[in-house]
């Protein structure tokens, strides 16, 4: 039985700008050359073992929603934010970032030249990835990258090695692996197969179905400029805001100040996408859905898993929920300064009230005025410091444990969430039914853990027979080592078993 290596989250982005020799400001990823390693040692390992293996790219292994805008790809409104994308401007912007990323390429073909296949699969960053176009425009750049290195009939065999996915890398009865951002309500697509829309040049197809956490990322997280880890969900915004008040504070004022495009844009997606541009997606969607079904043999069991996904956030929800959010500002501000003056006042009376002199009525004012300054300064330093819970994983994990469930699979993995993570999920026929999340390979903005381990972790899953393993390439040791995990408390939500394989 081959062997799975799959890994998430990578985000490239254009990379390294040839005409200036650095990167383009929105670059996130800068570990081409540990990856290329990375796919050296997964090659030599297989030679040794004499066991081959499939490497699965589980989504967002390209970003396309983080790229900057230029003369190429942004014109008029877009300008600012960048395009919304058709088949041919994602093609385009996918081969400027696998320019930027030779050695990436190189990695890749190396394992294509060795033999071994290679599974690509969308995530929420890199949706088009579905589009024939753009996996024509990635099939062409590794094929050509092996012809160069080792002829036209080894070109011809890493092309018949590629493998293009729309939804899930499915083997029955030992693995479910799909992106994960379905089971997001922030990030999730309610009609995310749109395969059969690449012959379209409207534009506007993908904004009527883009999740709240995509139109933030496009429209407001981009104008942060080069900081070079994400947020993977919008749940973090309260603890992002407060690192740029902290770290960041001018930068953070003047996208405040210069921003109020953000919510024209909110304003001008609710008004320029008709009702048509929703069925054509939800035919889309539902066309390949049933095909899928058939081809995958999963049947009736594919269409319960689609109804799996959390799709909540859509565009009235979006605006009832900032608006919401602004309202309940406002109120707690609103009431915080009404009691704090209301005190103050009454302080003030007291205190006029006293029958002792000037002086030591001056002393009291002074102290009533000292005593409310520290008070709204502990209040201030609270709200912005005090510790966040951990963000639970419910969402994901219970869709992994219905899916494991549903297909008799003990072995589901995700990745989107930037957080590796071991779940027990139960056991499925003679075998223990994990969840696996492969976390990401650029830094990470996530809850502060005092671990002895690095911000960046270069984290994969490894499937040997039916047992998994997650684990991180050590670039320094250049071998694989258990990701470090702790068993989670009650607040974590469910019990995390980690630095295991699941045996």
């Amino acid at each position: 039985m081959h062997d799975l290596v799959v890994l998430s989250d990578l985000h490239l982005g254009r990379g390294k700008n040839s005409e200036t020799g650095r990167y383009h400001s929105l670059e996130a990823f800068f570990y081409d050359e540990d990856l290329y390693r990375f796919c050296r040692y997964l090659c030599d390992d297989a030679g040794r073992r004499n066991t081959p293996f499939k490497l699965v790219f589980n989504g967002d292994v390209f970003d396309l929603l983080r790229i900057e805008p230029d003369e190429t790809t942004a014109g008029g409104p877009w300008r600012r934010f960048g395009p919304s994308l058709t088949p041919a401007l994602a093609a385009h912007l996918v081969a400027e970032i696998l320019a930027g990323h030779p050695r990436f390429v190189d990695a890749v073909a190396h394992v294509l030249k060795a033999g071994y296949e290679v599974v690509f699969l969308p995530g929420n960053h890199d949706i088009e990835l579905q589009w024939p176009l753009v996996q024509a425009e990635v099939r062409r750049t590794l094929t050509e990258r092996v012809r160069g290195e080792s002829g036209e009939l080894a070109a011809q065999a890493a092309d018949a090695l590629l493998r293009f996915e729309s939804w899930f890398y499915y083997e029955p009865g030992r693995i479910w692996i799909e992106h994960g951002c379905q089971y997001d309500a922030e990030s999730a697509f309610r009609y995310p197969l749109r395969g059969s829309l690449a012959d379209g040049d409207d534009a506007a197809q993908g904004e009527a179905d883009l999740p709240l956490g995509s139109f933030i990322q496009r429209y407001l997280y981009n104008a942060f400029g080069p900081i070079t880890f994400m947020v993977p969900s919008t749940r973090a915004n309260a603890r992002y805001f407060k690192w740029l008040l902290v770290n960041r504070p001018r930068l953070l004022a003047r996208v405040v100040a210069s921003h109020a495009p953000f919510a024209l844009q909110l304003l001008r997606r609710l008004s320029v996408h008709p009702r048509e541009l929703l069925q054509q997606l939800q035919g889309a969607h539902q066309h390949e859905l049933e095909t899928l079904a058939q081809r995958s043999g999963l049947g009736d069991k594919l269409l319960t898993v689609d109804r799996l996904k959390d799709v909540k956030h859509d565009l009235v929800q979006t605006v009832r929920s900032l608006g919401w959010q602004l309202l309940r500002f406002t109120l707690v501000s609103l009431f915080v300064a009404v009691f704090v003056v209301g005190l103050w006042f009454a302080g003030f009376l007291t205190i006029n009230q006293l029958q002792v002199g000037f002086g030591p009525k001056a002393l009291l004012f002074l102290a009533l005025n000292f005593l409310l300054l520290a008070a709204a300064a502990m209040g201030m330093g609270y709200a912005l410091f005090r510790a966040q819970p951990v963000p639970s994983s419910g969402p994901l994990s219970r869709a992994a444990r219905e899916i494991a469930e549903l297909l008799g699979t003990p072995i589901v993995t995700f990745g989107h969430t930037h957080d590796e993570a071991v779940w027990r999920l139960g056991s499925v026929a003679e075998h223990k039914a994990w969840y696996f999340n492969t976390g990401t390979w650029i830094a990470v903005f996530t809850h502060d853990e005092l671990l002895p381990r690095e911000r960046v972790q270069l984290t994969f899953l490894r499937v040997r027979g039916h047992d998994g393993e997650l684990l991180h390439w050590s670039p320094g040791r250049g071998e694989p080592l258990p990701v470090i995990l702790l068993d989670e408390d009650a607040r974590g939500g469910a019990l995390v078993h980690g630095g295991a394989p699941a045996a």
